[in-house]
C-alpha cells in the first residue's frame, strides 16, 4: 500500500478468498494465520455476528475494532423483544449472559433507590414495577410503560432489559476467545484481489503515545515523522 507520514502506525492488510469462505491472515513476522471470516467493528452487532457464526461451525473468525482500548464509556439502552429474541436464535448461552446482566442492572438500582428510604419509617407496602413515565405540562401522567421483565414478556412472549452499551460489548466479547477480538485495527481501505482470489482489507493501527485517552484518533498525530511499522492481514 502506499507510503504515509501520518504518524507511528502499523499496517495491517487483510484479505478474503472470493471463490471460498472468507479467511484472513494476520502476519508481521510472525507466521501468518489464517481466518475463515474477518469481522470489521467489535461492537454489539459485529460481535454477536462472531459469536453466532462460531455457534454454527465456522470457528475461524476474527474481530477487529478501531478503538484502542475497550474502556467504559457509552450510554445505556433497552433490549426490546424483538432483540433479545433475535439474540436468543443466534446463541442461547448469549442471551442467558446478556439477560442476567441486564436484570441486575436493573435491580441494583431499585436496591440504591430502597437505601434511602429512613430505617425509622414504618414498614412500607412492596414497590410496583419500575415504569417510564410520560407527563402533560400540568404533571399529570398520559403514558406509563412497565419495565419489568415479566410483564413485558407476558404480554410479547419475550421481555425486555436495561444494560449499558459497554456492559453488552464486554459480556459478548468475553464469550469470544480472547485472541480472535482486536483492538487497535483501523479498516481504511478494501481491495478486491482477484489474481490472488481474495479480497484485501487494509487496516492502520496507531502505536503512539494517546493523549486523550477517550479519543480514537487525534488529527494532530499526522504531523509526527515517526517511520511506521508494516504487518499484513490477509484473508484467503
Amino acid at each position: 500500500m502506499p507510503e504515509t507520514k501520518s504518524s507511528p502506525h502499523t499496517y495491517t492488510n487483510t484479505s478474503t478468498k472470493v471463490d471460498t469462505l472468507a479467511a484472513s491472515v494476520v502476519s508481521s513476522s510472525a507466521p501468518q494465520e489464517i481466518y475463515d471470516v474477518v469481522v470489521v467493528g467489535a461492537g454489539p452487532i459485529g460481535l454477536a455476528t462472531a459469536i453466532g457464526l462460531r455457534k454454527r461451525g465456522i470457528e475461524n473468525v476474527l474481530v477487529v475494532d478501531k478503538t484502542r482500548a475497550f474502556r467504559e464509556v457509552g450510554q445505556g439502552l433497552d433490549l426490546l423483544p424483538n432483540g433479545l429474541q433475535a439474540l436468543k436464535h443466534l446463541d442461547p448461552n448469549a442471551y442467558e449472559e446478556v439477560k442476567k446482566i441486564g436484570l441486575g442492572f436493573l435491580n441494583s438500582k431499585q436496591s440504591n433507590d430502597q437505601k434511602t428510604v429512613e430505617p425509622t419509617q414504618e414498614q412500607q407496602p412492596p414497590k410496583t414495577s419500575p415504569q417510564w413515565v410520560y407527563k402533560d405540562l400540568q404533571g399529570q401522567i398520559i403514558l406509563s410503560i412497565s419495565l419489568s421483565f415479566d410483564d413485558w414478556f407476558k404480554d410479547y412472549g419475550e421481555g425486555r432489559v436495561s444494560i449499558s452499551w459497554y456492559n453488552l460489548q464486554t459480556t459478548l466479547r468475553q464469550l469470544l476467545p480472547q485472541d480472535r477480538v482486536k483492538a487497535n485495527h483501523r479498516c481504511i481501505n478494501v481491495v478486491n484481489e482477484p489474481e490472488n482470489g481474495c479480497v484485501r482489507i487494509d487496516c492502520v493501527a496507531d502505536i503512539g503515545i494517546e493523549a486523550n485517552p477517550y479519543a480514537y484518533w487525534t488529527d494532530g498525530q499526522k504531523h509526527n515523522e515517526t517511520q511506521p511499522q508494516n504487518s499484513d492481514i490477509a484473508s484467503q
